[in-house]
């Protein structure tokens, strides 16, 4: 019995130690499950981690790819779209096709023939064949006279010479104290002591660099080959005492313009060099004042409604302003109190059009359909013109009815674009377009009643043609008072050619003038303004010479 209970003992401590190692088993085994859902748990979170970065790269990628397509649309957009608005066919009035015939004069139409040249001087020449060809070769016998050809060619001979003035001396023969010892003629006139280069010189050179916009380098270079070697150097300095000459001829100017109703104004960049040096920006601002018949320009290192005040300011009438949407305007028109108003240009608005369309083709068909309206209105105001005359008191019937019709068309076009807009969310990319139109509808509707303001501001901008050239190719001015004689030669030159006088012969005749008063300008001025010379004077000066 005793062993019997003895190996049933047996048997339990087998299976109880069996168990425990069951045991110790399965909780080694939970253990390393445990570890591996730990471990798990860890993929699962860097997995969520690396997923969030990567919704995150993606997004930026799909926002830097979206600006990108912007950039590219508005690359596409500012060289070939806005190029042909600007130059291209589809003007602002877009004139109808033509014909499709040839350009040039028709076939049996008369022509105009040679051009007229009275005023050029006729030096004769005389061509006779050789003495040995008017005799016959076979009997000696002389050839007589048989009339003449005769024919023209036109020739030009431009050189530089030098005049030599001898004054003879004449001494007194007689002993009376009454009368000078000695008499001679006055010296030749100079405008400058001991300077050995006449008006002409000077008058040329000023020609050339602000009429012909040629570099003071290019200009000593075209005068050497003429054979006269003068340095850039000494015409800088040159320039430098000229200035006082020209400066009352621009205050001139611009005090004619203060007395005048409509004028235009526009700015454009300019670099000062020696500004750099005062630890200041270089860059400086070009601005003009374009009336009818004069120019005024002025240099200034700012763009703010200070400089403009100089130009438009001391208006003396009320004044329509035509001009762009550029602040520094709006600012002047506020602070002058009425005295200037703003005429906005309707270029620069149907510009916002073109450049809300330039790259997106979805926008194409609204920006023609727009571009069309624009256009009905610049037929409509030129038809206006063409039966207007400021001088009647009473305006035609025509006239009357234009005047209708194109009230009509302005007050429909503001009225879709406000219809256009109120449908619109706020970042659709015509917006801009027609918030700006019917920001600016009281400046773009000046003209409706006003038939003597000009639509656009493009009288302004083809004035600074030639100043852009000139600002290219000599890079701006080295000093502040260089800038501000480079801004008065552009007023004269620019007044003088927009009256037809001959810019040359004028300078001529105005630097001898201050030539015989010492070396400075005439106290009156009347006589070299072109509203102010007699038409004789005005005649004369026009003639080329």
């Amino acid at each position: 019995g005793l062993l019997e209970a003895a190996g049933v003992a047996t048997s339990k401590r087998s299976t109880i130690m069996s168990l425990r190692q069951e045991v110790f088993r399965l909780k080694g085994a939970l253990k390393e499950a445990r570890a591996d859902r730990n471990a798990a748990h860890k993929e699962v979170a860097s997995l969520k981690r690396e997923s969030v970065r990567q919704v995150e790269t993606v997004e930026k990628l799909q926002a830097l790819c979206a600006e990108q397509e912007a950039s590219l649309a508005k690359l596409r957009g500012t060289r070939a779209t806005l190029s042909k608005a600007v130059f291209g066919g589809k003007s602002e009035k877009q004139k109808k096709e033509g014909s499709g015939g040839k350009r040039g004069q028709r076939r049996g139409a008369p022509g105009h023939g040679r051009t007229p040249r009275p005023l050029l001087e006729e030096k004769e020449e005389r061509h006779d064949p050789p003495q040995a060809e008017r005799v016959c070769q076979s009997c000696g016998e002389p050839y007589v006279a048989n009339g003449e050809h005769a024919s023209s060619v036109l020739e030009v001979e431009v050189k530089a010479h030098v005049r030599r003035i001898v004054r003879g001396r004449w001494r007194r023969n007689c002993t009376c104290p009454s009368s000078p010892v000695e008499v001679t003629a006055p010296p030749p006139l100079r405008l400058f002591p001991r300077t050995p280069y006449g008006v002409s010189v000077w008058a040329r050179v000023l020609y050339e660099r602000y009429a012909c916009l040629r570099p003071l380098r290019r200009v000593a270079a075209w005068m050497k080959d003429l054979g006269l070697t003068m340095a850039p150097g000494t015409m800088a300095d040159g320039m430098s005492r000229l200035r006082p000459l020209f400066a009352p001829l621009a205050e001139a100017v611009l005090a004619h313009q203060n007395g005048v109703t409509v004028r235009h104004g526009d700015e454009t960049s300019w670099r000062i060099q020696s500004l750099k040096l005062c630890g200041r920006s270089q860059r400086a601002w070009l601005w003009n004042s374009v009336s009818a018949d004069a120019v005024f320009f002025h240099i200034d290192p700012s763009r703010s409604a200070e400089a403009a005040r100089k130009l438009f300011g001391s208006t003396r009438v009320v004044v329509f302003l035509v001009c762009d949407r550029y602040a520094a305007y709006t600012k002047l028109a506020r602070e002058c109190a009425g005295k200037v108003i703003l005429c906005l240009c309707w270029t620069h608005a149907r510009r916002d059009f073109i450049e809300a369309a330039a790259g997106q083709e979805d926008l194409e068909q609204w920006c023609d359909t727009w571009l069309a309206r624009f256009a009905v209105i610049f037929r409509l105001n030129a038809a206006r013109l063409g039966c207007y005359d400021p001088g009647m008191d009473r305006r035609t019937a025509q006239f009357e009815v234009l005047q209708s019709a194109l009230e009509t068309a302005v007050e429909a076009l503001f009225e879709q674009a406000q219809t256009e807009l109120d449908g619109l969310p706020e970042e659709a990319r015509e917006g801009k377009a027609l918030r700006s139109l019917v920001r600016h509808r009281e400046g773009l509707s000046v003209f409706v009643d006003h038939p003597r303001v000009p639509m656009d501001n493009s009288l302004a901008e083809r004035i600074f043609r030639g100043a852009a050239i000139a600002r290219r190719l000599s890079f701006g001015s080295d000093s502040e008072d260089g800038a501000a004689f480079t801004a008065d030669m552009y007023t004269v030159v620019g007044t003088l050619a927009l009256n037809r006088i001959d810019v040359r012969r004028w300078l001529e005749a105005w630097l001898e003038a201050c030539a015989r008063n010492g070396g400075k300008a005439p106290g009156d001025l009347a006589p070299w303004l072109p509203w102010s010379m007699s038409p004789e004077r005005r005649r004369d000066l026009m003639e080329p010479g």
